[in-house]
């Protein structure tokens, strides 16, 4: 079960990292209009678009080093 979040969370990170380095419009660039449903929106609403590219960047780096982390820790310290 720990392996299947790590591998969700992996998945995910690599995908907003990916995107962000990519310019996909929905993930750095979303409409304005949908800021009051859209996490991404409103943080472009509120910060401007430079923190939203910086903040996805972040995000997703920070979810592959929580999968691989939670993957080693898991791996060394599991019961044989």
């Amino acid at each position: 079960m720990v392996y299947l979040f790590a591998g969700i969370a992996f998945v995910m990170g690599t995908a907003l990292t990916i995107g962000t380095y990519r310019r996909w419009k929905w993930l750095v660039d979303p409409p304005s209009h949908m800021w009051s449903y859209y996490s991404q929106a409103l943080l472009k609403h509120l910060f401007g678009h430079r923190f939203l590219v910086v903040y996805t960047s972040v995000v997703g780096l920070l979810l592959i080093a929580f999968s691989l982390c939670v993957t080693f820790t898991h791996i060394t310290y599991a019961d044989p």
